[in-house]
C-alpha cells in the first residue's frame, strides 16, 4: 500500500509541476471557476517546495495577473422538448403530482461522496418518506460498496441506475424534484447546473465551487 501511494503521489507531483510550468510560460491562464483558480494559486508554491530540485519561487504571484475565469460552456436541452417529456407545458404541475424524486448525476467514485448520499437515502427510508431516486453517472467495475448495498436496500425506489442516453438523461432531470451533490472534489459542477436548468432544486454542500454558482439557501 505504501508503495502504491508513493507512486500515486509522485505522479500527481509531476502533473502539478507540469501544470505550473505551462501556466508560467503562457500569456493568459484560463480557469473554469474562481474556486479552481484560487485553489491552484493558493497551493502551487507550497507544493513546488516538495520538488527535489528546480523549485521556482513566487510562481503564484507571477501567474496571478495572467489568470482569468471563463465558465465551462454547457449545452442545455431546448425548452420545446418539455411538453413531449411531461405531456404538459407546466413542469410545476407535473412535479406536484408525483412522489419526491431525487437525482444524483455523478461519477460513482469516492470523491463524489457516495457515502454521504447513501446516508441521506437510508435516513429518508428510515423516516418512511415517500421518495424515488435516480442514481446516474458513469462507473467502473469497482463500484463503491456503500452504493451497491444502498441500491439493494432501496429496491423499487431506484428508478434508474448508472449511465443513460443523453435523451433519457434530460427526461429524468425534467421529471425529478431535487438534484443532490455530496462531492468532495468539484471544480465546476456541470451536472448540477444541467439539472437546475431542467427545474430540479439544487441541494449541495457549502464548499468547493458551489458557493460560487448557487445561492446560500441551497446548502
Amino acid at each position: 500500500m505504501r508503495t502504491s501511494w508513493c507512486i500515486l503521489f509522485e505522479s500527481i507531483r509531476k502533473e502539478i509541476f507540469n501544470m505550473a510550468t505551462i501556466k508560467f510560460s503562457h500569456d493568459t491562464v484560463v480557469f473554469n471557476s474562481h474556486f479552481n483558480m484560487n485553489s491552484f494559486l493558493e497551493s502551487v508554491d507550497s507544493f513546488l517546495k516538495t520538488m527535489p530540485d528546480c523549485r521556482p519561487k513566487g510562481v503564484a504571484e507571477q501567474i496571478r495577473p495572467k489568470c482569468i475565469v471563463i465558465y465551462f460552456p454547457i449545452e442545455f436541452p431546448p425548452k420545446r422538448i418539455l411538453p413531449v417529456v411531461l405531456n404538459t407545458d407546466d413542469a410545476g404541475s407535473y412535479r406536484s403530482s408525483t412522489p419526491l424524486h431525487l437525482v444524483w448525476p455523478h461519477r460513482w467514485e469516492h470523491d463524489k461522496g457516495p457515502d454521504e448520499f447513501c446516508t441521506l437515502l437510508l435516513k429518508l427510508l428510515e423516516e418512511k418518506v415517500a421518495f424515488v431516486v435516480s442514481i446516474l453517472g458513469s462507473h467502473t467495475n469497482d463500484i463503491p460498496v456503500v452504493l451497491e448495498e444502498t441500491i439493494s436496500k432501496l429496491g423499487s425506489r431506484v428508478l434508474h441506475r448508472g449511465p443513460v442516453s443523453k435523451e433519457e438523461y434530460w427526461c429524468i432531470l425534467m421529471k425529478a424534484h431535487v438534484v443532490v451533490s455530496t462531492a468532495k472534489h468539484e471544480f465546476f459542477g456541470v451536472a448540477m447546473l444541467e439539472a437546475s436548468y431542467c427545474g430540479c432544486y439544487p441541494l449541495c454542500p457549502n464548499r468547493l465551487v458551489y458557493p460560487e454558482i448557487f445561492p446560500s439557501m441551497t446548502f
